[in-house]
C-alpha cells in the first residue's frame, strides 16, 4: 500500500518566513512530521493520494491529491510550488513503499512502484529543488532511507536496491552542492511502528523496544532543521533496541 504525499510548511524565523516541503505526509513517518510541524506553529499544504487522517489544526492545513508514481505531475507541481514560494529552504522526503518476497514472485508493477516512489520521486524532487537552493545559496535536503539500505536481506532485494540507490544519490548530490551551502543528510531507521505494516505478513514485536516510534523520527527531523549552516550530518542510523518480528499466522 502506497503512502505518499508532500506538504509545504511555513513558520516565522526571525524577520523572515522559511518554508519546508515534506514528501510523504500521509505515511507513518510523514504524518508524524506533519503533526509536529503543525503543533510547532507551521502552516501546511499537503498533497497525497488520499485525505490525511490527522486533524487540520485550526485551518492551518490545505490538502491536494497526488500520486507520487506520476513523476511528471510531481515535477510540475513542485515547480509551481517553488515558483510561488521563494522562502522554501528545505525538502524532507518521507515517502516509501515496500513489497517483500523472493524476486521471482514480485510483479513488474510492484517493482516499478518501489522504484518510482522510493527512488525516482527523490531524484525528481531534488532536480526541482536544488536549482532553487543554489539560487538562494542555502538549503536542506533530508531523505528518509532505511536500514535496508545499509545491508541487504532475504525477500527485500528491490526494496533494498531502492534504499541503497537513495544513499548513493545523496552522497553524489552532497558532493555536488556543498559549495552552495546545501545540507544533504539521510536518516536510516530500522522498523518504525505504524501503518507501513498494515498490508504485510510481519510487523515489529509489541514491546516498546521492538520498534522506533514515528514521533522520534519527527523530532530528529526538527533537530536537523534547527542546525546552522557549516555543519552537516551525512547519515544518521537509528535502530530499535531489540529486533523482534511478529509474523502473521494464516
Amino acid at each position: 500500500m502506497q503512502e505518499s504525499s508532500f506538504l509545504v510548511a511555513e513558520k516565522n524565523f526571525g524577520d523572515s518566513i522559511k518554508k519546508v516541503i515534506v514528501i510523504g505526509s500521509t505515511g507513518t513517518i510523514g504524518e508524524a512530521v506533519s503533526i509536529f510541524l503543525l503543533n510547532s506553529g507551521f502552516s501546511v499544504i499537503g498533497i497525497g493520494r488520499k485525505v490525511p487522517s490527522f486533524d487540520k489544526k485550526k485551518g492551518n492545513y490545505i490538502h491536494h491529491i497526488l500520486d507520487l508514481q506520476n513523476t511528471e505531475l510531481l515535477e510540475a507541481t513542485l515547480s509551481n510550488i517553488v515558483r510561488n514560494n521563494e522562502e522554501i529552504f528545505c525538502l524532507v522526503h518521507c515517502a516509501g513503499v515496500g513489497e517483500f518476497s523472493n524476486i521471482e514472485n514480485l510483479s513488474v508493477s510492484k517493482i516499478k512502484a518501489m522504484l518510482d516512489v522510493n527512488l525516482l520521486s527523490v531524484v525528481v524532487s531534488a532536480k526541482v529543488l536544488i536549482p532553487h537552493f543554489k539560487k538562494i545559496d542555502n538549503g536542506k535536503l533530508i531523505l528518509i532511507g532505511s536500514e535496508a539500505g545499509l545491508k541487504g536481506g532475504q525477500r527485500g532485494s528491490v526494496y533494498s536496491a531502492t534504499k541503497f540507490g537513495l544513499r548513493g544519490f545523496a552522497q553524489s548530490i552532497r558532493e555536488e552542492t556543498a559549495k552552495n551551502n546545501i545540507f544533504v543528510t539521510v536518516i536510516n531507521p530500522g522498523m518504525v511502528r505504524g501503518k507501513f505494516f498494515d498490508d504485510k505478513n510481519f510487523r515489529p514485536g509489541k514491546s516498546i523496544d521492538n520498534a522506533i516510534e514515528p514521533n522520534d523520527i519527527a523530532k530528529l527531523v526538527n533537530y536537523l532543521l534547527d542546525q546552522e549552516s557549516g555543519m552537516v550530518f551525512d547519515e544518521i542510523n537509528v535502530s530499535q533496541m531489540k529486533k523482534v518480528i511478529d509474523f502473521n499466522k494464516s
